[in-house]
């Protein structure tokens, strides 16, 4: 590891520490931890069992994007391939470790690893224009009032610039030939192919908004488990926000910034702050568990750690 990295590193982890003993200094464990335990179980296995469908569903939805680029898979292997990545995201440093082993698994030994990371990329993609549109619409509800005012025309502004983006970008790779000359140098062929088939693209976006909309509800049973007693619409601009902010690269893999951004936005919101961090691990013990699960798929296969290619892709 070079010394820029490690510094790197070091400098993330500070950041996520410095954050998780501020929220301890205003949440203290001998309150924090009885929360927590008293939380009603049902719920969070409820949520827990929610997650693990959404993460499901997202598999399918990779697979839609991953087949136009030459990448068809059993749908079986796309869930495995996608709880392996959840998996090494919980100790990868940054937070795409997990889909750079999902772009070797996807891409095998003779695929184009390219093309593999434009079907993850596009998967992710979509999934954050499903949660900026989601969170400019939860912006105009009645408890809009309660936000920052920059925030809430950010987040209109940034979901109407993505929209434009997407519209646009045909047109822009139209006017820029040398855009479509790096695509083939790099055997993604067309990479606006997406845009000519709307309806695969109607469905994976429906799919995105339905995915998002099961995590909310995901951290909305998890506020419930805990009593936190904020609106069910809150929700609807509050877990969008966060997971926006959490992609940051200031930490390791989000941690400290999604919880204190939690207990940042549940507070402007009327909610306690030891039980809006408790919320927050909460959400933090069900994407721990779940890409366990992942790391007990992974020892159970033969998918390899880092496979060996036999050619360059």
């Amino acid at each position: 590891m070079s010394g820029h990295r490690g510094l790197k590193i070091g400098l993330k982890a500070a950041v996520s520490g410095a954050i998780f003993a501020y929220l301890l200094t205003k949440a203290p464990v001998g309150k924090l931890g009885p929360l927590i335990l008293q939380a009603d179980h049902s719920l969070w296995l409820a949520a827990f069992l929610l997650y693990l469908a959404g993460q499901v569903l997202s598999a399918y939805k990779w697979g839609l994007l991953a087949e136009p680029l030459g990448l068809k898979r059993p749908y079986r292997q796309l869930v495995a391939f996608y709880f392996i990545g959840m998996y090494f995201n919980l100790f990868m440093v940054g937070s795409i470790g997990g889909d750079l082993m999902r772009v070797w698994l996807l891409a095998g030994r003779e695929d184009s690893r390219m093309r593999s990371a434009y079907s993850i990329f596009a998967e992710r993609f979509t999934g954050g224009m499903a949660l900026i549109t989601i969170a400019a619409l939860a912006s105009l509800s009645s408890f809009s009032h309660l936000l920052p005012r920059g925030l809430k025309i950010g987040v209109i502004l940034g979901s109407l610039g993505v929209w434009a983006f997407v519209a646009v970008l045909p047109r822009i790779v139209e006017a820029f030939p040398r855009l479509q000359r790096l695509a083939a140098r790099f055997k993604l062929g067309d990479f606006t192919l997406y845009w000519s088939r709307p309806g695969r693209m109607a469905a994976v976006l429906a799919l995105s908004f339905l995915f998002q909309a099961m995590n909310i509800l995901v951290v909305a049973l998890l506020g419930k488990a805990v009593g936190l007693g904020v609106p069910l619409s809150a929700y609807f601009f509050v877990v969008p926000v966060v997971d926006l902010v959490s992609v940051l690269p200031v930490s390791i893999s989000g941690l400290g910034v999604r919880e204190g951004s939690y207990v940042f936005l549940l507070h402007l919101l009327g909610a306690e702050t030891t039980t809006a961090f408790a919320c927050s691990l909460l959400v933090l013990s069900v994407v721990v568990l779940s890409g366990a699960i992942g790391g007990v798929v992974y020892l159970l296969t033969d998918y390899p750690m880092v496979i060996r290619r036999k050619r360059t892709p």
